[in-house]
């Protein structure tokens, strides 16, 4: 299941004066895009607006809006195109500026770290997560700074909270305080 990328352009394009003056107003069209094509799907059954929907969701993601705001139903629309895990995972792609692992990028995606108040050292945080994205270490890692604002546990709300989920060779970093997503990449060896 390929999206026409001739039809995400021309959304986008269809957008652009709202997006350059009012981005707010940009990102409302488009979700109330969306929903008026999961609407008509309701009503007419036909796939294609299901397809529709999702060209509308990557130009969204590729305007800059966020996953979460269209996750839930993405999802669903996927579960009615019986889309394989395959096709979803490309899909969130549109939603990751993608980063190439090195200790510089991953303490600029850290940014300022509280030296007194942190779930590990700074340092150990950037190893930690090059290591875990190069060997491709399963599983939902959490890295936080600050005086905690929300929540019990592990599973609380810091100044800066990021969580690390690396599943099927796929690593997405989430600045949670900010909601930004970032797809981690390896980084290539070159051969001198």
């Amino acid at each position: 299941m390929k999206f026409a990328k001739v039809e995400v352009e021309g959304i986008k394009l269809a957008v652009s004066k709202f997006y350059k003056t009012d981005a707010l107003q940009c990102r409302k069209i488009l979700l109330e895009s969306i929903q008026w094509l999961r609407d008509r799907y309701e009503r007419l059954k036909e796939k294609e607006d299901l397809k529709k929907a999702l060209c509308h969701m990557e130009a969204y993601g590729e305007l800059g809006f966020s996953y979460d705001d269209v996750k839930d139903e993405a999802e669903e629309i996927f579960g009615l195109l019986e889309a394989d895990k395959e096709v979803r995972k490309e899909f969130r792609i549109h939603f990751c500026e993608k980063v190439v692992v090195s200790k510089s990028r991953v303490n600029q995606l850290l940014g300022r770290w509280n030296p007194a108040r942190h779930s590990m050292r700074i340092g150990d945080a950037v190893d930690d997560i090059i290591r875990k994205v190069t060997e491709q270490e399963e599983g939902i890692f959490l890295y936080h700074c600050g005086r905690k604002i929300a929540g019990d546990g592990e599973d609380g709300l810091w100044e800066h909270t990021f969580r690390l989920q690396i599943q099927d060779g796929e690593a997405i970093f989430h600045d949670v305080n900010q909601n930004r997503y970032y797809l981690l990449l390896k980084e290539k060896k070159s051969h001198v």
